[in-house]
């Protein structure tokens, strides 16, 4: 069964900070989330495993035990907010979020090797705000799309996140995943399944 998540804002229950970011390029190229208050909602039946919205500029499938999470934007760096985003999870701490935003410069044009350190230094530069470890970098890909995947925890052991950027052209596909104890047996699975399953529309 397919499921259409309406995005709809929950304010009473946005509990979530997910931290900072840097701006690392000229003319914000790395549009980067800096912080978000997120709530818990709920989206779809037992069997439900496609996320297709429309207007949605991707699709992908998720384990059904995920819900919607409802997420307000807090601070984002200047100029460039994302286009979109939704987060699916099963708590406002262990989510799958996956964002869009329009970049204002074709990532083919950059110089070699500018947007990898650009990349990597966004990173850390998050696993720093959250007090983690050096990021562990493997490259991979989102759907058919190369992508480099960053994974880090807080110095507590209590959090772990995983960052996964994919660019095309003028756009840049986002993925962040982060668990706890209660989710270590789901919320990575699901990372993965978001991932390979991601599928850019139009």
């Amino acid at each position: 069964m397919t499921l259409k998540c309406k995005r709809e804002g929950d304010p009473d229950r946005a509990q979530y900070h997910a931290g900072m970011h840097r701006r690392l390029l000229p003319s914000a190229l790395l549009a980067l989330v800096v912080g978000a208050a997120l709530g818990l909602g709920a989206c779809g039946g037992s069997d439900g495993t496609a996320f297709e919205e429309p207007g949605a500029p991707f699709t992908f499938s998720y384990p059904a035990d995920l819900q919607k999470v409802y997420a307000q934007t807090g601070r984002e760096i200047q100029g460039l907010p994302p286009k979109y985003k939704v987060a699916l999870g099963t708590d406002e701490t262990n989510v799958v979020v996956a964002a869009y935003y329009q970049l204002p410069k074709d990532v083919s044009k950059l110089k070699k090797g500018a947007l990898a350190v650009a990349v990597e230094r966004s990173a850390r530069a998050l696993s720093r705000a959250l007090k983690g470890s050096v990021p562990k970098r493997t490259e991979t890909t989102m759907g058919d799309l190369p992508a480099t995947q960053f994974e880090f925890s807080t110095q507590s052991k209590t959090l772990t996140t995983r960052l996964v950027y994919a660019f095309q052209g003028k756009q840049q596909y986002f993925l962040r995943c982060q668990w706890n104890a209660a989710g270590e047996e789901t919320i990575p699975g699901a990372c993965d399944q978001v991932r390979e399953s991601f599928k850019p529309v139009g």
